[in-house]
């Protein structure tokens, strides 16, 4: 396949898959990433798409290059890297510019039984809602694996 820098300087503009969030209210941090993506590689921070992407098809989008670049909340795992669940492809990261981790809020017994990763006794009644397709469902898979 023809490298993606290749594509962009040919086309004349990076397509940068961004959240509906994002594409709306025309600003933010990943926005302006985009922006600063596309002035170094075309000179020209205009020289861009937004394309709107979700949480479960954004790496569907780049393995088949409807975006040149995701930009914002996609997790960088070893996984990803080596071969993506979706796509069957490893993809390249960027240095992290976004740290963030997994906390638990609610009733107070119900924390720390989350915390604690116990799902039993007193703790049976416990609920941990996430967003599906994500990282952060994927660990509680493994934290708090269904009977």
């Amino acid at each position: 396949p023809r490298p993606t820098l290749e594509i962009v300087q040919e086309r004349g503009y990076v397509l940068c898959g961004l959240r509906n969030e994002t594409l709306k209210s025309g600003m933010g941090p990943h926005l302006d990433l985009c922006r600063a993506v596309a002035a170094v590689l075309l000179g020209n921070p205009d020289s861009y798409e937004g394309v709107s992407v979700r949480t479960d098809n954004r790496f569907q989008q780049l393995h088949n290059r409807d975006v040149d670049v995701l930009l914002g909340r996609a997790t960088h795992t070893i996984e990803r890297e080596v071969r993506e669940r979706t796509t069957g492809s490893g993809f390249t990261f960027s240095t992290p510019y976004f740290y963030d981790g997994m906390s638990y809020f609610g009733e107070e017994k119900y924390v720390k039984c989350a915390e604690k990763e116990v799902r039993f006794g007193a703790c049976a009644p416990l609920l941990i809602c996430v967003k599906d397709s994500t990282t952060h469902h994927d660990f509680l898979e493994t934290a708090f694996p269904s009977d």
